[in-house]
């Protein structure tokens, strides 16, 4: 039998769901850089300069892979979406991206403090004397939940269950056909999503406020004012991507404390350390693994060509660990000098736009909590219910018990 070459031996049997993530990824970076993956044989970049390269080249690496997503075949017409700025190129990109980036300038953000702090001390007031609490549906949940319905405009139109169930479903959303059930409860979903959107759209015509939505309704893109699906498409934009990302940084904030008892110590007694440890929380142990690239030629890398048109996963999480950056990467160090050169919040033109919306909150909840809070205790991690995906690495609950 002839010896393989490097090209043949692109699908090595990796599999992205596996229960220790970043052993994976380190296995990867040392051996297969650039491969095929499992499930579906998807090829993934693990090395961190190479990520950074590949999300610094659109042209190349193209952000219409999300439109596989949400135009997915299964799907029935009135609920296909194209996913405005995070799955355009240039320079179609530049031209929405800028909308939201007017939105997001630090004055507008930090205008949102207060609604923040009042979130999150209502929550902690309501945790009452009973422990464990569950953390994910009695804080970070609805704590997130709260603000970013306020943001978009459908905050005291719509329960945060409704909007929890609609990104949930979203979240699960792929090129391949789900079962008939799935389908019937997406859509379902996502057309009573929109009817709060087009519902909030509406009102905001007739009556201009200071917030996104009316500001979004008052913008123009080439001389024109944006259409209701277009609108939609941002608001749900504003939503999804800011939603269970942030719900599960905070969640892994909460486990991290819990394992590092002498950190809790340290940021009760200097709070100003705490933006440090939200950015090696970011790089150790982000909430979102990868993003999704469709190679628009054939790309050669490290002797192997990934096929025009197929789907590529950069490995932001794999790049977080990669030693050749990051010195002893597997190290939790909240004084690490070059831990905000992490690529959790992506990279280039896509970088995400509300980085500093999704920073703040995280700051806000921590200070609250550590505020009222001296100890905090979960269950370890091989007794967490981990979400099974190859994009996030999620809970879907957190008992957590607190302590003064």
């Amino acid at each position: 039998m002839p010896a393989l070459t490097a090209q043949q031996n692109t699908r090595p049997g990796i599999d992205l769901q596996s229960q220790d993530p970043f052993a994976t990824f380190t296995f990867m970076r040392e051996h297969h850089p650039v491969c095929q993956v499992e499930p579906n044989g998807l090829w993934a970049i693990s090395r961190y300069q190479d990520i950074k390269n590949a999300l610094a080249q659109p042209l190349r690496f193209s952000s219409k892979a999300l439109d596989l997503f949400f135009q997915a075949d299964w799907l029935s017409d009135d609920c296909k979406s194209t996913r405005l700025i995070v799955s355009q190129d240039p320079p179609e990109h530049k031209k929405y991206h800028s909308l939201l980036n007017k939105a997001f300038v630090n004055s507008n953000i930090r205008s949102l403090m207060p609604l923040m702090r009042k979130t999150a001390k209502s929550l902690i007031d309501g945790f009452g004397t009973t422990m464990p609490v569950d953390f994910m549906s009695q804080f970070s949940y609805p704590y997130i939940g709260g603000i970013i319905s306020q943001i978009v405009g459908v905050g005291d139109k719509q329960s945060f269950v409704e909007i929890r169930e609609w990104v949930e479903y979203e979240e699960q959303m792929s090129p391949y056909r789900p079962s008939d059930e799935f389908i019937v409860g997406c859509e379902t979903a996502i057309r009573r999503q929109n009817t709060y959107f087009i519902e909030a759209i509406n009102e905001r015509r007739c009556q201009p406020q200071d917030d996104l939505l009316s500001g979004l309704i008052a913008a123009r893109i080439d001389h024109r004012a944006l259409t209701d699906n277009e609108l939609c498409s941002l608001l749900s934009l504003m939503i999804s991507a800011g939603f269970t990302t942030t719900v599960q940084a905070i969640n892994h904030a909460i486990i991290q404390l819990s394992r590092r008892p002498e950190i809790v110590v340290q940021l009760k007694a200097s709070p100003t350390l705490i933006p440090g440890f939200i950015e090696e929380l970011l790089r150790h142990s982000p909430p979102l693994y990868t993003v999704f690239r469709i190679a628009s030629c054939d790309i050669e890398l490290h002797g192997v060509t990934i096929p025009k048109g197929e789907m590529v996963l950069p490995l932001l999480a794999s790049g977080n660990r990669d030693p050749a950056h990051f010195s002893n990467p597997d190290q939790f160090d909240i004084f690490r000098k070059n831990a905000r050169q992490h690529l959790t919040f992506g990279h280039g033109i896509h970088i995400c736009i509300g980085a500093a919306l999704a920073r703040l909150e995280m700051h806000i909840a921590l200070e609250c909590l550590l505020d009222a809070f001296s100890e905090i205790t979960c269950p370890a991690d091989h007794q967490l219910d981990w979400i099974e995906s190859i994009s996030m690495r999620a809970v879907s609950a957190l008992p957590v018990q607190f302590s003064t």
